[in-house]
This record gives C-alpha cells, sequence and structure tokens, in this order.
C-alpha cells in the first residue's frame, strides 16, 4: 500500500478500531481515488453547504460511521459550515481526521519520508515535557524577526496526527502549540513561509506586536487579516513545527506550519489556551527561528536529529 494510505489508517484506528469509515468531501474524483488506495469499505458522502448542519451529521450515512475523514478545500465561504459540522461529529464521538487542501502531492511515497510517525510523536511528548517546565519564549530570526513572551502556566497541545475522542487530527501533522500570555507578546515578527490558508508571500512580511496585539504591519499582510481575520488582531497561537519530512513550503498551511524546525504564530481564536476567542484564526509561519527557552537556546529537538 501507497505511505499514505499507511499513514491514514494508523493515524484512523490508533486508539479505536475502524468499524465503519466515511469520506466527506467537497471533491469527490479526488475522494474516490483516496478510497482506492485505502483498499477498505469507505462511502463516500459530498458535502453541500445548502444542508443544514444538523441534517447532515445525523443522515444515516453518518450516523453509521465510527470514523470520518475529511476531505476539504476550506473557504472563506465554508469554513465556518465546516467547523460546526465537526464540532456536530464530535458530540456523536466520531473520530475524525482532515486532509485539507490536498492534491497529488501528498499521494507520492517521496512526500511522507521514511520517518514514522510514532518517533514523531515521541519526539514531540519528549519536547512538551520541557517546555511545560519553562516560564519564558524568545524567537529570533535572520531575517529580523526579535519577539519575546510568557508562557508560564499555559498549557501545551501536541498534534501527532493520531486521532482520539473530541480531537482534531490533520495528515501530515507534527506539531505542539500553545497560547502565549498576551499582554506579555511584544516585539517584531518577520514571516517568510505560509499565511492561512494559502499564501505565500513573494518577500518577507514584517509585524509589530505590543502586549499582545498587532499594532502594524505591510499593506499586503493588514488587506489580508481584514477578510481573513474581521479585524481580530491578538495572539492566540504559538507553535513549533516537528516533522522534518516537511521541508518546503507547499502553499497550504496545514501542511506548512508543520515544517521541521519552524514555528508559526496565529491571530483569532485561542483553542480555548488563551483569552481570545473568535471564530477567526489566521496562522503565519516562520521558517528558520532560533528558539529560546528560559534564554538558553532549544537544540535537537526534532526526530530523527
Amino acid at each position: 500500500m501507497p505511505k499514505v494510505g499507511q499513514r491514514i489508517l494508523e493515524s484512523l484506528a490508533k486508539n479505536q478500531p475502524i468499524e465503519s469509515l466515511l469520506l466527506l468531501t467537497d471533491n469527490l474524483s479526488f475522494g474516490y481515488k483516496l478510497t482506492e488506495i485505502l483498499n477498505i469499505r469507505c462511502p463516500i458522502r459530498f458535502v453541500p453547504l445548502n444542508v443544514s448542519v444538523i441534517d447532515l451529521a445525523s443522515s444515516p450515512e453518518v450516523c453509521q460511521a465510527t470514523h470520518i475523514l475529511e476531505l476539504y478545500s476550506p473557504t472563506l465561504e465554508n469554513s465556518l459550515y465546516l467547523k460546526e459540522l465537526r464540532q456536530e461529529l464530535f458530540a456523536q464521538g466520531k473520530l475524525v481526521l482532515a486532509l485539507w487542501n490536498w492534491d497529488e502531492r501528498y499521494l507520492e511515497d517521496d512526500f511522507w519520508g521514511d520517518l514514522q510517525y510514532p518517533v514523531i510523536s515521541s519526539a514531540i511528548e519528549s519536547l512538551k515535557v520541557k517546555l511545560s517546565t519553562g516560564k519564558t519564549v524568545k524567537i529570533t530570526s535572520e531575517l529580523g524577526t526579535d519577539i519575546s513572551f510568557s508562557i508560564e502556566g499555559r498549557r501545551w497541545i501536541i498534534a501527532d496526527g493520531y486521532c482520539e475522542q473530541g480531537k482534531l487530527a490533520q495528515l501530515p501533522d507534527g506539531e505542539i502549540y500553545t497560547c502565549p500570555i498576551e499582554e506579555t507578546f511584544s516585539g517584531q515578527i518577520v514571516v517568510d513561509g505560509t499565511v492561512s490558508r494559502l499564501w505565500l508571500p513573494s518577500e518577507p512580511l514584517k509585524l509589530e506586536f505590543e502586549a499582545g496585539s498587532l499594532i502594524a504591519g505591510s499593506s499586503e499582510f493588514m488587506d489580508w487579516i481584514r477578510l481573513y481575520a474581521g479585524g481580530v488582531r491578538t495572539i492566540g497561537e504559538f507553535a513549533i513545527g516537528m516533522n522534518p519530512t516537511i521541508n518546503k513550503p507547499y502553499n497550504n498551511i496545514s501542511t506548512d506550519e508543520k515544517e521541521g524546525g519552524s514555528v508559526h504564530f496565529a491571530i483569532g481564536d485561542s483553542y480555548s489556551l488563551g483569552l481570545t476567542k473568535s471564530i477567526y484564526h489566521v496562522d503565519f509561519v516562520i521558517r528558520e527561528p532560533k528558539i529560546y527557552l528560559d534564554d538558553n537556546l532549544l537544540k535537537d529537538y526534532l526526530p530523527g536529529v
């Protein structure tokens, strides 16, 4: 079986055997191709936005499924609908695996590399132990990023690609994230990676933060967040990418934020890790940072290093 099929089935079945799998998608042709690779009985349900979330979530196909694959191309128009649908699936106890903005590149064995996901998961667990004892973080980069903040007392969440009850898993995966203590978050960030969802800027973008709020930035970025963040400018996330098989931008934030050795931040919703609650969450990636935990440079934390 191609590596993509192996990864998907490992992710779905690690914590609960697959009794009934359903693919929800807005791309039927790609969905059929994927189910052929999986070689497992998997009904496909097209997700039209003109059907209510409750009606779709209560349909016989959904109710019978124990595991759900999401194969979507999220947009400004459909993202809220898909988010509400996912919450209904969680409420029903479904295990959900998201495959967002996928294309033919994700079907190739070379994309997945030779590093096994249990190795990535173990490395993230080890890093979580270290981060959970820290109080302050500083991020710098050769392009000019220089941002400092406190993480003291904040929870860290592991995203290692394995489905669990009530937790969204994605593939590809590999990150650990929290929300900075908002009032401590000040400095400059220079974005040289992808911005939610699919924008890879042609040149680095400078952003200025003060006490947790974005106070200035490139005109391109400020125009972008007026669309994608609805005016929300408060810091909502800090994350470290932990998947070294991802080593270049794919113009897909769901992939690029996992790049091994990168970090990313987000304005908007903090996933209940901080103070900000919003329907918006806009990520932006710094590809080659230096990470200081309590003034000590973080080294040798990636799997396989």
